[in-house]
């Protein structure tokens, strides 16, 4: 049993931005290709589940960044499970570049849930050891619930085919892709992403529009996305920034 995964990857051409650096969601989908392997490894991962009546929902992440990585550069990461949380399964993860600088450090809350009641599971409901790596963390804190104001109206979209996933609702790093695309070309020029911290409430589906607002305090935005059919919140975000 590997205790902590590692991947390597290099960077694409389609995973940057104008500014040739990785965008973030693209950051968090390899964070999270690095957590399935590793689930699959340790016998908790998608198949072993969907036979279980059991699936993974990512429920919070906060991520640091030192610095994005660009078209071309390799970087790899690491990633491993590292306590329970209340009733969230802990993974923590660091990337690192080619000279093994760490350029960026996270933190995931995970919940087992049911696939039929989607209540969560405890872990015994696994019937596999999960290494906990007792003491291994990459960021000090377990993400809070977010509680940040958001009310300006930014803008409003249907859910279309590219953001349903293989459980026929809205993978969770698009809703990432809703919060970078809050901020303008201007904002871009001059900004640079410090740290972003998402805390997912429900989950939408295609045909669903969502509204997205937001609200500021100093170089933190507040971003909720609330769904225009049922009037609730089905996601929340912490963006800071500083200048570049």
């Amino acid at each position: 049993m590997i205790p902590v995964w590692k991947e390597n990857y290099k960077i694409t051409s389609y995973q940057v931005d104008f500014r040739e650096k990785i965008k973030p969601t693209n950051l968090m989908q390899l964070f999270q290709e690095a957590a399935g392997n590793h689930a699959q490894h340790l016998g908790a991962g998608y198949a072993a589940l969907v036979e279980a009546k059991m699936f993974w929902a990512l429920s919070r992440i906060r991520v640091e960044i030192l610095k994005l990585p660009i078209w071309g550069e390799e970087i790899h990461i690491e990633t491993w499970p590292c306590s329970l949380v209340g009733p969230f399964f802990r993974r923590d993860f660091v990337f690192y570049d080619a000279s093994n600088e760490p350029i960026c450090r996270g933190v995931s809350g995970w919940l087992l849930l049911n696939a039929d009641t989607m209540r969560p599971q405890r872990a015994d409901k696994l019937n596999i050891e999960l290494p906990f790596n007792e003491g291994k963390f990459a960021l000090g804190s377990f993400p809070d619930r977010l509680n940040g104001t958001a009310e300006t109206a930014v803008f409003k979209k249907k859910i279309l085919y590219n953001e349903i996933d293989v459980n026929f609702h809205v993978n969770n790093t698009r809703y990432l892709d809703w919060v970078m695309d809050c901020f303008d070309s201007d904002f871009y020029q001059s900004h640079q992403l410090s740290n972003f911290t998402l805390e997912f409430l429900g989950e939408m589906h295609w045909g669903d529009e969502v509204e997205l607002l937001s609200g500021q305090e100093g170089t933190t935005f507040h971003i909720q996305a609330l769904n225009s059919q049922t009037g609730k919140v089905a996601f929340k975000a912490d963006v800071e920034w500083e200048n570049c």
